[in-house]
């Protein structure tokens, strides 16, 4: 036989508020842990992402990208020298960076400049190798990776007769490429990847490394 428990009216009135009070205070507890999680959540994810060296852009990104969208975006052709006289209509292609390969730190890159050579009204076919060294820079707001500070190091002329003659035009050939450099990036950040949109907000350096470059960001 069950029995019913009777509680006084008065009594009621005591501790029927105490029931209210404890159930919105597990209420808010619940909400503030919540809060208090999602918090550790996104700030573990930031060391963890601060603590992974952040994002290294390899050679062959680099190299994929100059033999593909750089030559869809810039014509590398042009003429230069004094027109009829001695003059240069070139084309460039093949070009191609070693990173870190020395104690310099410094990217260096290569290229193949083949065109007609004009000089004393007769024309040649002539082929030139050139190779020279740059530094990487990044340009946080734009979230990109340029080859600055282009040197001239070596050059390689085919047929060996016109080296004298092409030593004329180096200067504005290294001039033009130095061009192509300073205003196309080698490497974009793409924002719609979390990682590489995080750089763009907080990169701050770009170290160069045997193979690759390392973008740093501020953050700790």
């Amino acid at each position: 036989m069950s029995r019913t428990c009777y509680i006084p009216a008065r009594l009621k009135k005591r501790i029927l508020p105490v029931f209210e009070l404890n159930s919105q205070y597990k209420g808010k507890s619940m909400k503030f842990i919540s809060k208090i999680v999602a918090f550790f959540v996104v700030v573990i994810g930031i060391v963890s992402f601060a603590s992974a060296n952040l994002l290294s852009i390899s050679e062959k990104e680099i190299n994929d990208y100059l033999h593909t969208r750089l030559a869809e975006k810039v014509p590398l052709e042009d003429s230069v020298g004094i027109p009829g006289l001695m003059q240069l209509d070139y084309k460039l292609h093949d070009l191609a960076t070693k990173i870190g390969q020395t104690s310099e730190k410094k990217v260096e890159i290569e290229g193949i400049v083949e065109g007609v050579l004009t000089s004393r009204g007769k024309k040649h076919e002539a082929k030139i190798k050139l190779n020279l060294d740059t530094m990487p820079y990044f340009d946080p707001e734009k979230g990109a990776v340029y080859l600055k500070d282009v040197r001239l190091l070596s050059w390689e002329v085919e047929p060996q007769k016109y080296q004298e003659t092409v030593q004329f035009f180096l200067p504005m050939l290294a001039d033009g490429l130095t061009n192509v450099l300073n205003n196309s990036p080698v490497y974009t950040l793409d924002e719609n990847k979390t990682k590489e949109a995080l750089v763009k907000k907080f990169g701050k350096a770009i170290i160069v490394e045997k193979g690759s470059l390392r973008l740093e960001t501020s953050l700790f």
